[in-house]
């Protein structure tokens, strides 16, 4: 299991998630929902930056995505 993992509160990435899942179905968020959401991107990055580090994955070149010479 990635170290990332370790840290995260299971009970706000809840009500995070239910957040996202009421916004998906026409439920705009409030703002300071909106505020809290951004600790899903953070553990998003986490995530990456620990995959990464075990070799399962690379960060794509956003270059070469955006159809620019590498």
């Amino acid at each position: 299991m990635f170290d990332s993992l370790n840290g995260v509160d299971w009970d706000l990435l809840h009500r995070q998630k239910l957040v996202l899942v009421d916004w998906l179905s026409g439920i705009p968020p409030k703002p300071s929902e909106t505020e809290m959401l951004w600790g899903i991107v953070h553990l998003l990055d986490a995530l990456q930056d620990d995959a990464v580090a075990d070799g399962r994955w690379q960060f794509p070149d956003r270059g070469a995505q955006e159809g620019e010479a590498s």
